[in-house]
């Protein structure tokens, strides 16, 4: 049977093991976090090529929109109209993409059920 510890041996064993606890459930939020970044860096890639490819044609069929107006009007004019088109469509799209981020959180749901699984156990081991 195991002599009674004291005090302090107790105290220096709930240091080290709330230590060791802490030191794991950062690991387990780095990992998480590195595992959705690297999930992430593929379609971010692609989403660039895209919104670049997807610029050239924008300006491409803005300039086709202001020759089309250029036969009823002057170019310059036209052309006003054009750019006042795609600051509209920029700004709508730019608008709705911050609100949608917004609401898109990034978060560790491991980890923080993790840690609520380890408060839970220590709060029944200290009753």
């Amino acid at each position: 049977m195991q002599a009674e510890r004291s005090l302090s041996e107790l105290t220096r064993d709930l240091a080290t093991q709330l230590s060791d606890l802490m030191r794991n459930e950062v690991r387990l939020a780095r990992a998480e976090t590195m595992e959705t970044v690297k999930g992430m860096g593929g379609g971010v890639m692609r989403a660039a090529t895209g919104l670049v490819i997807g610029g050239a044609a924008v300006t491409v069929a803005l300039l086709g929109v202001a020759y089309l107006l250029g036969e009823a009007m002057p170019m310059w004019i036209a052309a006003l109209l054009s750019a006042a088109i795609g600051g509209i469509a920029a700004y709508v799209l730019v608008t709705s993409g911050i609100k949608a981020i917004k609401k898109e959180r990034v978060g560790l749901p491991r980890t923080a059920e993790q840690v609520s699984r380890d408060l839970r156990m220590i709060k029944e081991k200290a009753s």
